[in-house]
């Protein structure tokens, strides 16, 4: 099956192809500009591509484990909003929203439209972490250490994805080569923890594997 095979590829291979498409991206910008195909801001580009991947194979991990243990399941959903968020640009929408008719001020270098995605996320994020919370007390003492694990990498996913673009945002008043920097350091940060994420997925599962086949830990 496909989506096995690509849940066991080793780390290099992913973290081979982030490192491609870095470069791609800087050889696109330096001789032909703006490139959408390269473009790590751009969604549908290949960066982004590769990361609905990315995502969708971690789905398809915490699916696996949830059959094993449902206490799983939370990280499932949770992955499939990340995925949908991420096609759809939910919580850029949403901040954008909340920052024009909501949101009263900047604070600090946050924008508005900042400000907005981390109301809208928080939201999400209350509302996943009750779920979170009654796994996490009626999970057992391993799970529980794995669910701290999960929750750390995805605080690292937040910082790419709202302190970095934050950043991202202030740098970009012109297309220059700090705002394609900035763009890759917040894109490509997030690829990375997500390859994390599927390294934690396929450690849990091979775990599981010996243990049916009855081989030491």
């Amino acid at each position: 099956m496909l989506m096995n095979r690509l849940l066991f590829a080793k780390d290099r291979y992913y973290i081979a192809g982030l490192l491609g498409l870095c470069v791609l991206s800087v050889v696109s910008f330096a001789y032909a500009g703006n490139m959408f195909l390269f473009d790590f801001d751009k969604e549908y580009s290949l960066p982004s591509l590769y990361h609905y991947g990315l995502l969708l194979i971690c789905c398809f991990g915490f699916y696996r484990l949830m059959h094993e243990d449902r206490s799983y399941d939370v990280w499932f959903y949770a992955f499939a909003y990340l995925l949908l968020d991420d096609m759809v640009t939910l919580h850029e929408n949403a901040g954008w929203l909340l920052g024009k008719y909501v949101i009263p001020d900047g604070f600090w270098f946050f924008s508005k439209r900042a400000l907005g995605e981390i109301a809208y996320l928080s939201v999400i994020g209350g509302l996943l972490g009750i779920l979170l919370v009654k796994r996490f007390f009626a999970a057992t003492s391993f799970v529980r250490k794995q669910f701290l694990i999960f929750t750390g990498l995805i605080l690292c996913f937040g910082l790419f994805g709202v302190l970095v673009d934050s950043i991202h945002e202030q740098v970009c008043a012109t297309r220059d080569w700090k705002c394609m920097a900035v763009g890759i350091v917040e894109d490509g940060g997030e690829i990375l923890v997500t390859i994390f994420i599927l390294h934690q997925i396929r450690r849990l599962l091979t775990d599981q594997r010996e243990q049916e086949r009855g081989l030491p830990q």
